[in-house]
């Protein structure tokens, strides 16, 4: 069984046209972060809610898309964008924005994905950022891989005009009861979120364990749970 614990991290609103994740020296973040230390030093004592259960929404051709956070549009959301490299520094390399879902029937196939993302632009040269590669994992509720994929990230998210919600295909994945969609944007890219009405699903994979994402506003000090935006499709 995954395990879970609790952490409060600062999510800056990283939505600006100029703005690119800078190069980082992986290894050596690498080698001088503990992730014990990061849990510690970070977490709060809040209670943990449990998540509620992904909403199942029909799609023609028989297909059901899988919803993880709270379904309004896109332009209804309090919208902000996140990267676990410009959080962590070249130790969130290896942390995951993880969405739990639930199949709706035991013989569910996942087929696809919708990913809102960005990799930024630089208005002043007029370019994309240079190609990096970021990683996605479906593991069981076990924690089980069950399918990876890695690719660079401008060919999805690359866009002059701010984030984009990207269909991508996956090979049918068998899936049953909860399993988990795991990000790893790896400093190439921004992932999407929601900064309000958090349902529980969303959590930050570090070394084995799922930390609820949380948001700490500054203004106020208010923590709120926050929500990736990645839906699953599939029949």
């Amino acid at each position: 069984m995954i395990k879970t614990a609790s952490k409060t991290i600062i999510i800056a609103l990283l939505f600006c046209s100029s703005f690119w994740l800078s190069s980082l020296a992986a290894d050596e973040g690498l080698k001088s972060f503990s992730y014990q230390s990061v849990i510690d030093q970070r977490s709060v004592q809040t209670e943990v809610a449990i998540p509620s259960q992904s909403m199942a929404q029909p799609l023609e051709g028989g297909k059901t898309m899988l919803i993880s956070d709270s379904g309004k549009d896109l332009p209804d959301m309090e919208f902000t964008l996140y990267s676990a490299v410009a959080d962590f520094g070249g130790a969130g390399l290896g942390v995951g924005e993880a969405v739990k879902f639930t199949a709706p029937t035991p013989d569910w196939m996942l087929k696809s994905l919708l990913i809102v993302g960005w990799s930024g632009f630089n208005h002043t040269s007029g370019r994309l950022p240079p190609d990096r590669n970021f990683l996605i994992e479906v593991r069981d509720e076990d924690a089980n891989l069950l399918y990876k994929f890695a690719d660079t990230q401008n060919f999805y998210f690359g866009s002059a005009d701010g984030p984009v919600a990207y269909g991508m295909d996956v090979p049918s994945v068998p899936v049953t009861k909860d399993f988990y969609v795991v990000f790893y944007d790896r400093g190439s890219m921004y992932l999407g979120a929601e900064q309000s009405n958090g349902t529980g699903n969303s959590y930050l994979a570090i070394d084995g364990q799922l930390i609820p994402a949380e948001v700490q506003i500054r203004e106020t000090n208010e923590t709120v749970k926050v929500n990736w935006l990645i839906r699953a499709i599939g029949g």
